[in-house]
């Protein structure tokens, strides 16, 4: 029986995943990726000791929080506090759970991967590359550019042929009508619900991110005080005070001088953006005429077709042809032609 090692994290995704791969004739190796303390880790922990001890399923735990700390949990601080918008599942998922997926099938010397993620993994033009899902709601491809093509080789992902619908109704089958039924967290997990300011305040050498100063207009006049860059993000307009009787929105933040810049709505659309921190499978693909943009998970991403260029200081200059609205320096950019994902890399702040 060939095994297989399944990121198992206590929820209906993860573990209809080990499901379907055992009927499929897996041996099924579950390990749960111990990243964040919580008291709502450790009861999905017990939870999940009890789903797998249902099912035969060999579970172990795997020790992350320190490279979670470090790759996921500081950057996100430190990107507010430069006055980025930082998205951590998109890091998380590249360079932390699926690296810790593969040191662990190597010190077991098991090749194959598994995780209950809604894409699919498809082979094309003698490369391995992340597809959409069938299912537009839950599809998870764009957070999921960086994940190196050598473990995307070994990787299944049945989900990604099915709709969440299905999956609840397979857990409700096999008599998990609990798990199905079971409200999910759709927050940051290190968040645990709450607000993403109060985290950041509670950690050390963060003063300056709430410290009053003032909201600037595009023309460097004065218009109003914010109360600290940390509440603030590209596109808002809470907390911003009109101009000529007119709405503003938050345009650009300067940490450096703890100043907010705003604008009009219309003044937010680009058509241009750089890109740092890129990766492709086949870096070829960059001159492809039919390359699709996505800088959010759903909604308000930009139409059409875009060009990518080389820039100085490694990095890429991408054009669009229909402008995106209130892009965010920090936020994950993926690449597509047609349902895969060719690549992608993080908005530069230059």
């Amino acid at each position: 029986m060939t095994k297989i090692v399944v990121g198992l994290s206590g929820g209906v995704d993860s573990f209809v995943t080990a499901l379907l791969l055992q009927e499929q004739g897996f041996e099924v190796i579950g390990v749960n990726l111990r990243l964040w303390d919580s008291p709502a880790s450790l009861a999905q922990e017990n939870e999940l000791d009890n789903l797998c001890h249902a099912t035969g399923i060999e579970l172990l735990r795997v020790d992350g929080r320190a490279l979670f700390a470090r790759q996921v949990v500081d950057p996100f601080v430190k990107g507010y506090l430069s006055g980025v918008t930082p998205n951590p599942c998109a890091i998380c998922n590249s360079f932390v759970k699926w690296h810790l997926l593969r040191v662990l099938a190597d010190d077991l010397k098991v090749h194959h991967i598994a995780t209950g993620h809604y894409i699919r993994i498809l082979s094309y033009n003698q490369h391995y590359y992340v597809h959409k899902g069938i299912d537009p709601n839950k599809d998870q491809s764009y957070f999921l550019w960086g994940i190196r093509e050598e473990i995307l080789a070994r990787t299944i992902t049945p989900l990604g042929d099915y709709t969440k619908a299905q999956v609840k109704e397979i857990a409700g089958q096999h008599g998990y009508t609990r798990l199905a039924t079971k409200r999910e967290s759709m927050s940051i997990c290190f968040l645990e619900g709450g607000d993403y300011r109060d985290f950041i305040a509670q950690q050390p050498d963060t003063a300056s991110c709430f410290q009053p100063g003032k909201i600037m207009d595009e023309m460097g006049n004065m218009i109003g005080e914010h109360d600290g860059i940390g509440n603030y993000t590209i596109g808002q307009k809470r907390g911003i005070p009109l101009k000529n009787g007119k709405t503003q929105y938050v345009a650009k933040i300067d940490a450096r001088n703890n100043q907010i810049i705003v604008c009009d709505k219309s003044s937010l659309y680009r058509t241009e953006f750089l890109v740092k921190n890129s990766y492709f499978i086949a870096h070829q693909e960059i001159l492809a005429t039919d390359i699709e943009v996505k800088v959010r998970g759903l909604g308000l991403n930009p139409q059409g077709y875009a060009q990518i260029f080389t820039h100085p200081s490694n990095l890429l200059l991408v054009r669009l042809a229909e402008p995106a609205w209130a892009v965010a320096p920090g936020q994950p950019v993926a690449f597509y032609r047609g349902d895969r994902v060719i690549g992608g890399g993080i908005l530069s702040e230059q």
